[in-house]
């Protein structure tokens, strides 16, 4: 594969990645199920213990999203760049990371919002959501191995990729002409 098809195949596939974090970020910022903290007549905030066990939830919905990204990115740069052998896996790796945190900054950015100041601005009786963050960074790691996963699994399972080389045409035969 030449390099300039390659780098335009890599550069189609980080908008790939790009699309597929923002999508993910929309999901996350709709599925997650945020606690929220009660505001009383006195100026104290409360959460119940339902909520507390809530805390994990946009954690919880970002790795989920982060298995089906992960995957929809490693399908793609495994069909659009397996030829070129094993640097497929570093480059899924890299765009797994840039759909990985552009669904992290665009959650962050389509969620509730800075919670400290919507909850300065709560009356008695509000319930004020907490804002859409990641509490495991760590999280962002399986991008990466949803994403790779499938070009190694693909390349280790599927089969051999030779190089067709043109079939070597022989020479044909001397013709001898003997008058007998």
């Amino acid at each position: 594969m030449r390099f300039r098809r390659t780098v335009s195949r890599v550069l189609g596939l980080t908008a790939l990645a790009l699309l597929v974090g923002a999508v993910a970020a929309l999901l996350w910022a709709n599925v997650s199920v945020l606690p929220r903290w009660t505001v009383y007549p006195d100026g104290h905030a409360e959460m119940t213990d339902l909520d507390r066990t809530q805390v994990f939830s946009a954690t919880f919905w970002y790795s989920v999203l982060a298995v089906f990204g992960g995957l929809a990115i490693g399908v793609a740069a495994w069909a659009r760049l397996r030829r070129i052998g094993w640097p497929v896996a570093v480059i899924t790796g890299a765009l797994a990371v840039v759909g990985g945190l552009t669904c992290w900054w665009l959650g962050e950015v389509f969620g509730p919002g800075p919670f400290a100041e919507r909850l300065a601005a709560a009356q008695a009786g509000d319930q004020v959501a907490v804002a859409l963050q990641l509490q495991a960074p760590s999280a962002l790691a399986i991008w990466v191995f949803a994403a790779v996963a499938v070009p190694l699994f693909a390349a280790s399972l599927g089969p051999e990729m030779v190089r067709q080389e043109a079939p070597a045409v022989e020479p044909a035969p001397e013709r001898t002409d003997v008058d007998v």
